[in-house]
C-alpha cells in the first residue's frame, strides 16, 4: 500500500513537472517570438511635384495611369491627391488646364 502511494506521488510529480515545463515553453514562445517577420528597410523615396497640361480627351484616370508611381495604394488614392493638390473635383478638368501631379522617386533632386 505504501509502495502504491509512493508510485502515485511520483506519477503526479512527473505529470506536474511536464505541465510546468510545457507552460514555460509556451509562455517563452509567446513573449520572446516576434509577431511577424520584419521586412528589410525600404529604400528612401522622395516626393516631388510636376506640372502637366491637360490634353483633349484626358481624364484623371488616364493621367493617373501615365504618371502614378509606387507609393500609392491605389489609383483612387492618387486621383484623390491630385484633386486635393489642385483643389478640383474628380470630373472638373478640361483641355488646356494645368495640373500639379505628385510623384515619388528614389533619386534626391536638388
Amino acid at each position: 500500500m505504501k509502495r502504491q502511494k509512493t508510485e502515485d506521488r511520483r506519477k503526479q510529480f512527473t505529470l506536474l513537472s511536464a505541465l510546468f515545463l510545457m507552460t514555460a515553453v509556451i509562455i517563452g514562445c509567446v513573449v520572446f517570438h516576434p509577431a511577424k517577420a520584419q521586412a528589410a528597410p525600404a529604400e528612401t523615396s522622395y516626393k516631388y511635384y510636376t506640372s502637366i497640361q491637360v490634353q483633349k480627351g484626358d481624364t484623371l484616370w488616364s493621367i493617373a495611369s501615365t504618371y502614378m508611381t509606387d507609393g500609392y495604394e491605389s489609383v483612387e488614392d492618387y486621383i484623390e491627391e491630385i484633386c486635393q493638390v489642385n483643389r478640383i473635383s474628380d470630373s472638373d478638368i478640361h483641355s488646356g488646364q494645368y495640373l500639379t501631379l505628385p510623384y515619388y522617386s528614389d533619386e534626391y533632386l536638388e
